[in-house]
């Protein structure tokens, strides 16, 4: 992306997307290899009128910590960092994906779940509903390496997903929070054997649309989908997730029941013991249904793995295992691992929101 784009990328998030005002605090955290970006981000905060601080962290750094701390180092945050964020009106975070993610295949389950329980303990303040939040990321050729898709196109896709027109999917997004609202049930069938039931009655609808508002703090960019936290014991059936990665593994075709809302791993082509141990190592329930959500973001064509980008494609369904908390749930764990199936039909309450991948709402 060319430094003008960039700088008016930067100033977008800050001024419409996160509503930066003046004398508010922003916290930014990314990883080192986007300083140039976090620096834009904190000068067009400054120019808001706010006071930004910034953290870098290199992925290096965080696979050092990785290797030569102990789990239980790992599990813990340093006050001051927790201070920062309790302190912020605004948080924005450029780091949602590892930037090289090969460095991280081979590290032991149980320390990357140590490392997360450290994560939560920033994250549940993060998400405590005082605070604005911006997720996003910065694309790297080794993401598009590791994603096995070319870097022109990878870059393109994910800069063009987050400049989407946003009133394009807040109407979307509208059509679809119409038939949910009140809805008891929603009904996920797919090409590959997904067929499963998730009870969402009385669960709040939110709407992320890529600005946030009193009522929506939260926000992804790329954003675009209509997501909610179905009832913890209210998912029942099988779904077979067509691609996902985590820590460096790609995992494909990985087929699940769900009894309860608990999640049984049954199989996979690739990447299954990945699943198996990452869930096993999440404090809390991390194999409880966290969210349900759709896909409205047209600028996203297909699934590389890389989920900020996949989780939005127009017409797919994503499941989260795991916290719910910000979503209105009450599931509590260390893990919110969302996974996608894709040409999904969905309806709810027998009404059609998907068909086969396609909106069934669009006129």
């Amino acid at each position: 992306m060319e430094p003008d784009e960039r700088r008016r990328i930067a100033r977008k998030i800050v001024r419409d997307c996160a509503a930066v005002t003046a004398g508010e605090n922003v916290y930014i955290e990314g990883r080192a290899d986007s300083l140039d970006y976090l620096e834009l981000l904190a000068l067009e905060c400054e120019l808001a009128g706010a006071k930004p601080l910034v953290v870098a962290q290199s992925d290096e750094h965080l696979r050092r910590r990785l290797d030569e701390l102990s789990s239980e180092q790992l599990a813990t945050r340093a006050e001051p960092w927790i201070a920062a964020v309790k302190a912020a009106d605004v948080v924005l975070t450029v780091r949602l994906e590892d930037g090289k993610p090969g460095l991280f295949t081979s590290v032991p389950p149980e320390k990357t779940g140590a490392d997360r329980r450290g994560r939560k303990l920033l994250a549940d303040h993060i998400y405590d509903g005082t605070r604005r939040w911006i997720g996003t990321d910065y694309p790297t050729r080794d993401q598009a390496d590791a994603f096995r898709v070319g870097w022109d196109e990878f870059e393109s896709t994910f800069w063009r997903a987050l400049d989407v027109d946003y009133r394009l999917l807040q109407e979307r997004a509208e059509r679809i929070c119409a038939v949910l609202q009140g809805a008891d049930a929603v009904r996920i069938r797919s090409p590959k054997g997904t067929d499963v039931t998730l009870r969402i009655a009385g669960r709040p609808l939110d709407q992320d649309v890529g600005v946030v508002t009193p009522q929506a703090v939260f926000s992804n960019l790329p954003a675009g989908e209509v997501c909610l936290a179905p009832l913890e014991d209210g998912a029942n059936g099988r779904v077979v997730f067509d691609l996902n990665f985590w820590d460096g593994v790609r995992i494909e075709d990985l087929e699940v029941r769900f009894e309860a809302g608990r999640c049984i791993p049954l199989r996979a082509k690739t990447g299954f013991e990945t699943f198996t141990q990452t869930v096993a190592a999440a404090s809390g329930a991390g194999d409880v249904i966290g969210e349900l959500g759709i896909g409205l973001n047209p600028e996203v064509k297909s699934p590389t793995g890389y989920m900020l980008t996949d989780e939005k494609i127009l017409g797919t369904i994503h499941l989260a295992l795991g916290d719910n908390r910000m979503l209105g749930g009450v599931n509590e764990s260390s893990l919110h691992w969302d996974l996608l199936v894709m040409d999904a039909t969905l309806e709810a309450d027998g009404r059609a929101i998907l068909r086969d991948g396609r909106l069934a709402l669009e006129n």
